[in-house]
């Protein structure tokens, strides 16, 4: 059994330590409404060296209630739907359970270019339908119901083409295998 893709019911963001005023943060109105940044992402080349490359703070989505969940859980898929500006990269997707990430980090690498270029679509689905994401011991069905079970998604300007971008996610859905 599969559950339906599912939205969060709550959204917050956090920036990495002793960093706040040189990463970018979010403006969080909804999690139903487009989530973008409170200033373009940059990428302004000086090469060859001081390039200057900017991340996002720290997006959690949580609060995900999913209906029909099977009884062992065998995989999770995220899906994200964005407008990355074709220039916008990954930097974290993962998935997290009472204030830590756990597993793998999902986020794809900016130096394959047929990757990164997947990436770029609209609609970008990580995970599969058996233990991508690595966890520990597995998942077990307490973690996917407690509210603090969700993702961590961060981006960053992609560090090769020179840009100024504004992200916008416009849903982080999970679905439950």
């Amino acid at each position: 059994m599969t559950t339906y893709w599912t939205s969060p019911t709550t959204v917050s963001q956090y920036s990495q330590p002793e960093a706040e005023e040189k990463h970018v943060g979010w403006d969080i109105v909804s999690t139903r409404h487009p989530i973008v940044t409170v200033t373009p992402l940059l990428h302004i080349s000086c090469q060859p060296k001081n390039d200057i490359t900017m991340k996002t703070y720290f997006l959690n989505f949580g609060g995900y209630v999913f209906d029909n969940l099977p009884e062992t859980v065998s995989g999770i898929n995220l899906k994200v739907t964005m407008n990355r500006g074709g220039r916008i990269a990954d930097e974290t997707v993962q998935l997290t359970y009472q204030g830590k990430l756990i597993g793998n980090n999902l986020g794809l690498p900016v130096k394959d270019p047929h990757t990164f270029m997947s990436t770029l679509q609209p609609t970008t689905v990580y995970g599969g339908d058996v233990g991508v994401w690595n966890i520990k011991g597995g998942v077990a069905l307490g973690m996917i119901q407690d509210p603090s079970f969700g993702v961590v998604l961060r981006f960053r300007s992609h560090p090769d083409w020179p840009h100024s971008t504004t992200p916008k996610i416009f849903s982080t859905e999970l679905q439950i295998y």
